[in-house]
C-alpha cells in the first residue's frame, strides 16, 4: 500500500494543476487572448525595470537563509562563495519547485564541496524551511489584523481565508511556546536537532519577511499600474496564494498559484489585469534569473579558456561546472515550452501579411508541425541534457537552430527566434559537461522533470483552447489551410504534442534495458583481466571473487562490480577502467535499480570521484581510512622502525623458516597445502569466509594471483595472496593465513618482507587496507555519525578491534587515505549499513554475528 502511494503522490501535482487550470479558465471566461496581451503590452518599461531590480535585491537577500542557516550550524564558509551558490541554487530550484522546500538534493551539491555533511544539510534545508514558514505566518497574521478595521475592498470576509489566518495563528504561537520553553533537543531515530534561540528566531522571521515583501514587491508594481488595491490586502493573497502553490507540488506552483490568487481578487479586480501581472511576475522573477544563470556560467567558460584560473576562483567554477547541466536542462524545457507556447497563440495579423510574399503557405504549414516537434522534442531531451549524456548536446544544438529557424518561417516571430538563440548561444561553449556515453531514449526522468514536461504539455493545449474559444470548433478545422487559421494550426499541433508524448511513454515501458548486467564466469574474468591489472590501485581485484554482479561499459572497457538485497544495490568501491564511461555505469546502475524499486549506495569509494556521487544526488558520509606505505622510502633502518627490524631479526634467527613468492603456476602446484593452511586459519579462528568486499579461499580464485609464503622446513605455514597493478604503483594483499605451527608474528614478519620484495620490484606503493571508523572526527559539533562511529571505535573491541586494527598498520607509517559510503539519504545509513553487513556475511545476518 505503501509503495502505491509513494508512487501515485508525485502525479498528485499534475492533478491538483488540472484543476487550477480549469479554475483560471473559469475566471477567465469573459477575458480574450488579445486582452491579455495588450494588457501586458502596456506595461511601462521604468516599471519592468523596476520589477528587476527589486528581483536582484530579493535573490540577495536569498543568500541570508542560507547565512543564517549556517550560522545555526556553527560553520563558516567563503561568503563569495555561499553567494554564488545561493544565487544559482535558488534560480534552478525556483524554476524546479520552491527553493527552500524542495529537498536537499541542489543544495547538497554545493555544500558538500565546501565541507557540509549530508545531516547537516538536512538540519539546513529544516532549519531554512521554518524560517520560511516563520515569514510567511507572522506576515500574514500581521497583514489580516491590519485589515479587520479598514474600510476597503478586502477579502477578511471571505471564511476560507479566515480559518487559514487563524490555523497560521495557532502554529505561529505553538512554534514561539517551544522556542520559548524546549530547552532539549528533538530527537528521532539518534536523529537529533535543536531549536534556535530567541534572537536567532527573530532574526529568521526578520529576513524571510523581507525576502516575502521583496518577492511580492515585483508582482505588486506590475499589478499597481492597472488596478488601486493596498499593499497589505495584496501581500496577504500573495502570501495564501504562495503557501497553498508550495503545498501543492507542482513544480514552482505553476497555475496553482495563479488560479488561487486569481480567485481570491477576481470578484473585485479585473481578471485579464491580474492574470497579466502574473505572467510578467513569472517571466521577471523566475525565467530571467534562470537564463542569467547560464550567461553566467557561459561567463565562466570563456574565463576558463581565456586565463589561469587561481584556487579560490576554480573552486567557484567547480561549483558553477557541477551545476551546468541542471541549468541547461531548465533552459531546454524552457525554450521547447516557448516553442509550443507560440504555436498555440494567435500569430500577428500583419506579421503574416507580409509573410505571405515571400513564404508559400505549404512552408509556413510545414513550420508549425515542425515547430511542435521540436518543441516536444527539446522537452523529453532535457532529461538527457541533466543526466550530461553526450549526445544530448548536439540533439541541443541541432533542435535550437531548428528553432530558430521555424520562430520565423512559422509567423516571423523574431523575439521567440532571439530568446531560443540566445539558449543557442549559452549551449556552445558547454561541451564538455556532456561526457556520459548512453543513448538518449535511455536517460530516465526524475518524477519532478516528467511531471513538469505533462504540465507544460497540458498548459499549451489549455493555452490554445483558452486563445481561439469564441471559434467554433467543427471538423473542417482539422483540414483547412490559410495563411489566417491560426485555429487548424493549433489543433493539428495538439494532435502531434499528444501523440509525441504517448510514443515517448509506450517506448519507455516497452525497451528493455541495454546494459549488460551479468554474473561473473570463468571467460568474463579473463576479459576483464586487463582492466583490473592496470588499474591505478588494486581494489579492483575483488572482481575476480565472482561474488559480485558485473556491469560493463561499451567496448569492454570499463566495468563495476555490486551485490543486490532486497531495497538497495551496493556498488562495491569506484567504477574501473575508462574514465569517461565511470559515471554513465553509475547511472546505468541507478536506473536498473529504479526499475525494481531499488535504491543505489556506493561501498568504499575513494575521494577521487566524489564528484560522481555528489552529481547523482547521493549523500557521502566518511566510513574510514585506508593506509598505503610508500615503498621508495620503506626501510628497516632508522629509530623509528626498530619494532619492525626486531621482528624481522626475530625471525632471521630461526634457520628453517624462509620467505618466497609463488607465481600463479607455482601457486597451483602448492594449492592442496594453501587450502590446509586455509582451513586450519578458519577453525582456529573459530569464523566463516566472508564475502563482497573481503577475499574468501576459493581455488579459481587464488590461482590468479601470485601468493607470499613462510615456509617451515619446506612446508607452507603462512600465506598471503598477492595484488599487483600493471603500471607497479600498487601492491597489496588479500587472504592472510596462518597454521599452529608458524612461528609468533609471522604474519608481520611476512608483510615486512613482501614490502622489501615490493621495493625490489618496483612498486611505488603498498596498501595496508581499510581501518574502519578511523579519523572521523570528534568535535562537539561533528555529525552524528561521526560521533557515533568514534565511540565504536574506541570502545568496541568486544565485536571488533578497530582501534588495535589500526595500531597494527601505523607501525608501518603509512599515508591515510579516506574511504566514504554514498547514500540515498542520510537517514538510510542504517538500513544501507544492514545491507553490506549482509553481503559480506553471504547473506544472512547469522553470519555477520560471527567473527
Amino acid at each position: 500500500m505503501l509503495q502505491l502511494v509513494k508512487k501515485i503522490m508525485p502525479f498528485l501535482g499534475v492533478f491538483l494543476f488540472i484543476v487550477a487550470i480549469l479554475v483560471v479558465h473559469y475566471e477567465l471566461d469573459n477575458v480574450s487572448y488579445a486582452t491579455i496581451v495588450s494588457t501586458i503590452n502596456l506595461t511601462y518599461l521604468s516599471t519592468f525595470l523596476l520589477a528587476l531590480f527589486i528581483t536582484l535585491i530579493d535573490y540577495l537577500t536569498l543568500t541570508c537563509y542560507d547565512f543564517l542557516g549556517l550560522k545555526y550550524l556553527g560553520k563558516q564558509l567563503p561568503k563569495g562563495k555561499v553567494v554564488l551558490a545561493s544565487m544559482i541554487g535558488f534560480s534552478i530550484s525556483n524554476n524546479i519547485g520552491h527553493a527552500l522546500i524542495s529537498g536537499p538534493s541542489v543544495r547538497y551539491r554545493f555544500y558538500s564541496i565546501l565541507g557540509i555533511t549530508g545531516i547537516e544539510l538536512i538540519k539546513l534545508s529544516i532549519f531554512i524551511s521554518i524560517m520560511f514558514f516563520l515569514g510567511t505566518l507572522t506576515l500574514a497574521v500581521l497583514a489580516y489584523i491590519i485589515l479587520i478595521n479598514r474600510d476597503i475592498v478586502t477579502i477578511t470576509t471571505n471564511n476560507a481565508v479566515n480559518w487559514v489566518i487563524y490555523l497560521a495563528a495557532v502554529s505561529l504561537i505553538a512554534y514561539w511556546v517551544l522556542i520559548l520553553t524546549k530547552k532539549t533537543p528533538f530527537s528521532f531515530k539518534g536523529f537529533e536537532i535543536t531549536l534556535p534561540s530567541i534572537n536567532m528566531t527573530l532574526a529568521q522571521t526578520a529576513i524571510a519577511a523581507v525576502d516575502l515583501i521583496l518577492a511580492s514587491s515585483v508582482l505588486f508594481i506590475f499589478l499597481h499600474q492597472h488596478i488601486d488595491i493596498s499593499f497589505i490586502t495584496f501581500l496577504l493573497v500573495f502570501l495564501i496564494a504562495q503557501a497553498v502553490g508550495l503545498y501543492s507540488q507542482v513544480p514552482g506552483g505553476l497555475g496553482v498559484f495563479e488560479a488561487v490568487f486569481i480567485s481570491l481578487l477576481g470578484h473585485a479586480f479585473p481578471a485579464q489585469e491580474l492574470i497579466s501581472a502574473m505572467i510578467l511576475y513569472r517571466i521577471t522573477y523566475y525565467f530571467i534569473p534562470l537564463l542569467l544563470s547560464g550567461i553566467a556560467i557561459l561567463c565562466f567558460e570563456f574565463s576558463v579558456r581565456l586565463k589561469n584560473i587561481n584556487s579560490a576562483v576554480g573552486n567557484a567554477s567547480r561549483l558553477i561546472t557541477q551545476n551546468t547541466p541542471q541549468v541547461f536542462g531548465l533552459l531546454m524545457l524552457l525554450a521547447g515550452g516557448i516553442m509550443l507556447f507560440s504555436g498555440a497563440t494567435p500569430s500577428d495579423s500583419q506579421v503574416m501579411n507580409g509573410l505571405r510574399k515571400i513564404i508559400p503557405l505549404s512552408v509556413v504549414e510545414i513550420s508549425y508541425i515542425l515547430n511542435s516537434i521540436v518543441g516536444m522534442l527539446l522537452l523529453l531531451l532535457a532529461g538527457a541534457v541533466r543526466r550530461r549524456v553526450n549526445a544530448s548536446y548536439y540533439a541541443s544544438i541541432t533542435l535550437l537552430c531548428a528553432g530558430v529557424i521555424l520562430s520565423l518561417t512559422k509567423g516571423g516571430d523574431w523575439q521567440e527566434a532571439l530568446i531560443i538563440g540566445t539558449m543557442l548561444l549559452l549551449m556552445l561553449p558547454t561541451r564538455s559537461h556532456f561526457y556520459r556515453e548512453s543513448t538518449l531514449i535511455d536517460s530516465a526522468f526524475s518524477n519532478s522533470w516528467f511531471i513538469l514536461i505533462i504540465l507544460i504539455a497540458v498548459s499549451t493545449i489549455w493555452i490554445g483552447f483558452f486563445s481561439f474559444k469564441h471559434v467554433e470548433y467543427h471538423n473542417r478545422l482539422w483540414w483547412q489551410f490559410a495563411f489566417s487559421n491560426d485555429v487548424s494550426r493549433f489543433l493539428r499541433s495538439s494532435i502531434i504534442i499528444i501523440a509525441i508524448l504517448i510514443a515517448y511513454i509506450a517506448l519507455k515501458l516497452l525497451r528493455s534495458p541495454k546494459a549488460r548486467y551479468v554474473a561473473p564466469r570463468p571467460e568474463l574474468l579473463q576479459t576483464l583481466l586487463p582492466l583490473i591489472k592496470g588499474a591505478n590501485d588494486t581494489n579492483p581485484h575483488l572482481a575476480l571473487l565472482g561474488d559480485k554482479l558485473i556491469l560493463i561499459g561499451k567496448d569492454n572497457q570499463s566495468f563495476l562490480m555490486y551485490g543486490m538485497t532486497a531495497k538497495y544495490w551496493i556498488v562495491m568501491g569506484d567504477p574501473v577502467g575508462c574514465p569517461i564511461q565511470q559515471q554513465d555505469l553509475l547511472w546505468q546502475l541507478r536506473d536498473m535499480a529504479d526499475k525494481k524499486s531499488a535504491k543505489l549506495a556506493c561501498y568504499q569509494i575513494s575521494k577521487v570521484n566524489l564528484p560522481f556521487y555528489l552529481d547523482m544526488g547521493l549523500v557521502i558520509i566518511k566510513l574510514g581510512e585506508e593506509g598505503k606505505v610508500n615503498l621508495t622510502e620503506f626501510s628497516l633502518e632508522g629509530s623509528s622502525r626498530s619494532r619492525l627490524r626486531q621482528a624481522d631479526n626475530k625471525m632471521k634467527k630461526l634457520s628453517n623458516i624462509s620467505f618466497e613468492v609463488l607465481n600463479c603456476s607455482q601457486v597451483s602446484e602448492h594449492l592442496v597445502e594453501l587450502k590446509n593452511v586455509s582451513d586450519q586459519w578458519l577453525e582456529n579462528k573459530s569464523t566463516h569466509e566472508k564475502q563482497f568486499s573481503l577475499g574468501f579461499f576459493n581455488e579459481s580464485y587464488i590461482v590468479k594471483t601470485p601468493c607470499a609464503v613462510v615456509k617451515k622446513d619446506d612446508l607452507i605455514v603462512a600465506f598471503a595472496n598477492l595484488w599487483q597493478t600493471d603500471n607497479k604503483n600498487e601492491l597489496s594483499i588479500d587472504l592472510m593465513r596462518f597454521t599452529d605451527e608458524a612461528p609468533t608474528g609471522v604474519m608481520e614478519w611476512l608483510t615486512i618482507k613482501l614490502m622489501l620484495w615490493g621495493k625490489e620490484q618496483g612498486y611505488q606503493h603498498f596498501n595496508m587496507g581499510m581501518a574502519p571508523l578511523s579519523g572521523l572526527d570528534t568535535h562537539e559539533l561533528a555529525p552524528l555519525w561521526h560521533k557515533v562511529g568514534h565511540i565504536i571505535f574506541e570502545s568496541g573491541g568486544e565485536l571488533y578491534n578497530f582501534e588495535g586494527l589500526r595500531r597494527y598498520k601505523e607501525k608501518f607509517d603509512p599515508t591515510w587515505e579516506s574511504r566514504y559510503l554514498a547514500l540515498p539519504n542520510s537517514l538510510s545509513l542504517l538500513p544501507v549499513m544492514l545491507s553490506i553487513t549482509s553481503l559480506i556475511s553471504g547473506g544472512t545476518f547469522m553470519g555477520a554475528l560471527k567473527k
